[in-house]
């Protein structure tokens, strides 16, 4: 006599026989594990190029643990099929009405994007986070350290090993191993690309240690402003504004938050006054005036606001100073000057399926991130889309389907109740 079978979640249970399915038998969890440390470690250093692995060959490939993170799990990476079909459009428009390089910076900015916001939704439907606990905040104390000892090293005494320094040189694209210039007003870069990203990349750092753990703000604003001093970049020097404004906002108190700012803008101001890399860019301004075209300092106004001028033509990249050609910077330039009017309702959908104001917390900070990603970082750097992901993507929403995250209560209570 044939054994009663009972159809349980993730297989079959043939009498005491227990059958897997076929999706069991690829190891979701283990394949969902090496996803999540695959955009850690893209989050932690977002900035990589072929240079170590293919010498001479100086194209970044910032996304890459991305990638390869979507191939282990092609499951998330296709959920959601409207987020996929409102894509397409823009990516066909990119490659039939621009060039095949603008719609490769189209999937490069997309697909990471797209398949971050779905990862997130299904860790936090397990109940686990991106990003673990502490690992932001650990991050950005590391992160300053080290623009610390460049500091040293490029002006006071050599202490990195030159092996260290060699492999940053290979690794990240554009490291420089001496000062910018002679009279100190560029900073240091960390393990970025530039002093600019490296502003991009700790506001990263610094947003998601905050959502983690929102009582530790102020030890991360004290953290950035020392990154500041070392860093001194224009970037790093509006970021860290906006931060501190976002912390004053998010005291209880609100007459306290409104007084605090008066010494808060007063700080800023007298950095505003000593900064030399101001001071610099100060001075383009009166020599060059405020056209960008003409402005070195300005140039990457161009890039910002060039692609949503031509909307709804698909953007013609300029060229300035004879060499610079402007490319889109920013996730809202980039989709609406390749994509048009395609990559711009993709963005809209997007945002609005994991933008549910009522569950979105923190909203100073969520605001900084959401700024940071669609108008003054690369659209492809991960460290920025993990920052948006955290805030906006809510703890209780549920992937449509759940191969991954599906519970085995009922199949522990279908062995038990036969048994």
């Amino acid at each position: 006599m044939s054994q009663p079978s009972i159809e349980v979640m993730n297989g079959t249970l043939y009498g005491n026989e227990w059958q897997p399915t076929f999706h069991e038998l690829t190891l979701p969890t283990l394949r969902l594990t090496v996803a999540r440390a695959l955009v850690v470690i893209n989050f932690l250093w977002p900035f990589f190029n072929f240079d170590l692995i293919f010498p001479g060959n100086n194209m970044e490939v910032n996304f890459l643990f991305v990638f390869l993170a979507a191939l282990i799990l092609p499951e998330i990476l296709l959920d959601e099929w409207k987020s996929i079909v409102f894509a397409v459009p823009a990516f066909l428009v990119a490659l039939i009405c621009s060039s095949p390089t603008s719609c490769l910076r189209l999937i490069a900015a997309i697909v990471p994007l797209h398949f971050i916001f779905n990862l997130t939704r299904a860790l936090r439907s397990r109940g686990i986070e991106l990003v673990p606990a502490n690992v932001a905040y650990h991050a950005l104390k590391i992160f300053v350290l080290f623009c610390t000892a460049q500091t040293i090293q490029m002006n006071y005494l050599h202490i990195l090993p030159e092996a260290l320094s060699n492999v940053l040189v290979s690794i990240v694209p554009r490291y420089m191993t001496v000062p910018y210039d002679s009279l100190g007003v560029h900073g240091v870069q960390g393990w970025a690309s530039e002093p600019s990203s490296a502003g991009l990349t700790s506001i990263s750092f610094a947003l998601v240690a905050i959502h983690q753990k929102p009582e530790l703000r102020w030890r991360v604003m004290a953290w950035f402003a020392c990154l500041l001093m070392l860093n001194k970049s224009i970037y790093a020097t509006i970021l860290a504004v906006l931060l501190l404004v976002a912390c004053l906002q998010s005291l209880r108190r609100k007459v306290l938050a409104t007084l605090a700012l008066i010494p808060a803008g007063v700080l800023v101001a007298a950095y505003m006054v000593y900064s030399g890399r101001v001071a610099m860019l100060r001075e383009s301004v009166l020599i060059d005036g405020l056209n960008s075209v003409s402005n070195h300092e300005l140039a990457r106004f161009v890039q910002i606001l060039s692609p949503l001028q031509q909307l709804p033509h698909i953007y013609q990249p300029v060229i300035l100073f004879g060499s610079w050609v402007m490319e889109p910077l920013g996730l809202l330039a980039l989709v609406a000057g390749y994509g048009s009017i395609f990559g711009v309702l993709w963005l809209l959908y997007i945002l609005k399926r994991n933008f549910p104001l009522n569950q979105v917390r923190m909203r100073p900070f969520w605001l900084i991130a959401l700024f940071v990603l669609l108008f003054i970082a690369s659209a492809d750097l991960i460290c920025s889309i993990v920052a948006l992901a955290v805030f906006l993507v809510p703890s209780g929403d549920r992937l449509r389907n759940e191969p991954l995250i599906a519970d085995n209560s009922a199949n522990l209570q279908a062995i038990t109740e036969v048994s």
